[in-house]
């Protein structure tokens, strides 16, 4: 009988350091898996493989290119229909992986030829990497300095290469598209082509059915694992709808975004359809075809100068948050100045001096005194407090969305039951907490999902549905620390201290009376 060739599978990953298991449900942005628990609840995660197709054979190809520590992992593989029913019992196996070592031989991945494939793909590319990098530095060094104003940014990262023309059929695409390499060299064209990039718009002539049709379009090379290279065309399209874009659904910002500027202005996940990698990425709208673009994060270099012009550190944040930089005064090496904005965007593979947006000094300076002149500082300043925002979100919380540990809040350290509770999302109670006067007060601490950070409560948030008793610091924090008033005590010249709502003893009683006093003889 023949193999059924629909057949899926799911693999389990075992971290051999820690020896948790875990099913795969891609891979990360580092080439390591990306697991989730190894529970029939969460099925939906699960990344399923074709028994009989590429799927799996890219995956492990990937994973041994980009994972550091590929032998700390061990992989197993279960029929995904019967995932459900061997989960609970590979488990268990992989509790004791070396005594139930024939148990498992069954379902055990062998990697090995994987890794040697990778080792010798990695091996033969290293002599050609000496050869070509070097001219393709040069090259990019002269033409950043012949174009100041499309500050183009390239891979610098060690590995790099461009495409083998070698690898290129042209007789076939000549044929098959009607596309020339002579014509493609002599525009300049091919260069770009070579190192990943687009042809400017272009005239092809492909033939469906017999019959030849004429269309725009701008052309890039597709490389596949085995380094067999194919053209791609990107003709030209209608107005995109801009709903959603490799699982991520735009926003109605992202929309006015990208039909402003051509760039999302953030950078968000992307899933890798064919590997299931969620990888943080720059999206953009190529302005000449209409077609949404991507690249990922870390395939982008930030300059720390463009020409003469330095970019401040708070500045590359924004660029690498996906944020634009306005009105910045840009000199080139010729002494040549202007005003632009920069972004990031995917058709430059870096920054780029947003379209419409260049002006000379003079004319900057016109309009930035005839509207508002605080408004290009007051932007930065908003851009620069949502990238402070993004980041104080983020230090609350793990990459998996929990909750991050704390020990300590105003001051005081927490038991380590007081620990357990707070990553658990439950109100931790905190006494001696010192005020802004020096006072201890009680306060209660519990992490605000909606916030994405942990708030200060004065009475217990785990019992807001019930009757809570009057907390005994309530009055004192809202006075000492927040300057607000309490009718029964705001003539008193002292601070308050704990528990205390009313004047503490004949002094205070006589303040608070002579402050009425004055302030009845005041009416008129």
């Amino acid at each position: 009988m023949a193999k059924k060739t629909t057949e899926k599978d799911v693999l389990i990953v075992r971290d051999e350091k820690t020896g948790e298991i875990s099913v795969v449900a891609g891979l990360n942005a580092d080439g390591s898996p990306k697991r989730t628990p190894a529970k029939a609840e969460n099925a939906r995660s699960f990344l399923q493989f074709d028994r009989h197709g590429d799927v799996l054979d890219n995956f492990f190809k990937n994973f041994f290119r980009q994972c550091k520590e590929p032998s700390r992992f061990g992989f197993y593989r279960v029929a995904a229909d019967q995932a459900d029913k061997l989960l609970e019992v590979i488990k268990d196996l992989l509790k004791d992986p070396d005594g139930n070592k024939e148990m498992l031989a069954s379902h055990k991945v062998d990697t090995s030829g994987y890794e040697k494939k990778v080792q010798e793909e990695q091996a033969a590319e290293k002599p050609e990497q000496k050869q070509e990098e070097p001219k393709k530095q040069e090259e990019m060094e002269q033409k950043n300095e012949q174009n100041q104003e499309s500050p183009q940014q390239t891979q610098g990262n060690r590995g790099y290469q461009p495409i083998d023309e070698s690898k290129i059929n042209w007789q076939e695409l000549e044929e098959k598209w009607g596309v020339k390499r002579d014509d493609l060299e002599k525009s300049g064209d091919l260069t770009k082509m070579l190192n990943y990039g687009k042809s400017d718009l272009v005239r092809v002539s492909p033939n469906f059915g017999g019959e030849a049709f004429e269309l725009d379009a701008r052309l890039s090379f597709k490389k596949d694992s085995e380094g067999n290279v194919s053209l791609v065309p990107h003709f030209i399209r209608k107005e995109q709808k801009l709903d959603e874009y490799k699982e991520h659904k735009f926003s109605d910002e992202d929309r006015k975004n990208l039909r402003e500027t051509g760039n999302l202005g953030r950078v968000v996940d992307i899933v890798d359809r064919e590997t299931g990698e969620i990888i943080p990425s720059f999206i953009s709208i190529d302005r000449k075809t209409n077609e949404i673009t991507d690249i990922p994060a870390n395939k982008v270099r930030i300059p720390e100068r463009i020409g003469k012009t330095e970019i401040t550190k708070q500045e590359q944040d924004m660029l690498r948050a996906g944020l634009p930089v306005r009105d910045k005064l840009i000199e080139r090496k010729d002494g040549r100045k202007f005003v632009t904005t920069l972004q990031v965007n995917v058709e430059q593979r870096g920054v780029e001096f947003v379209p419409g947006t260049g002006r000379s000094p003079r004319a900057a300076q016109s309009q930035e005194a005839k509207n508002n002149p605080a408004q290009g500082q007051a932007q930065d300043a908003e851009n620069a407090a949502a990238i402070q925002n993004r980041q104080r979100r983020n230090s609350w919380t793990n990459a998996d969305g929990s909750i991050r540990p704390i020990s300590k809040w105003s001051g005081v350290e927490f038991t380590e039951q007081q620990k357990a509770d707070y990553v658990a999302g439950k109100a931790v109670k905190l006494e001696n907490v010192t005020d802004k006067q020096g006072f201890h007060a009680t306060m209660y601490i519990r992490f605000n999902p909606e916030k994405g950070r942990p708030y200060r409560y004065d009475t217990d948030p785990d019992n807001a549905q019930k009757v809570a008793p009057s907390n005994e610091s309530r009055t004192q924090v809202a006075v000492n620390s927040e300057g607000k008033t309490n009718e029964a005590t705001k003539n008193l010249k002292e601070p308050l201290q704990k528990g205390q709502t009313a004047p503490k003893d004949t002094a205070q009683q006589q303040q608070q009376e002579n402050g009425k006093k004055r302030n009845k003889g005041m009416r008129m």
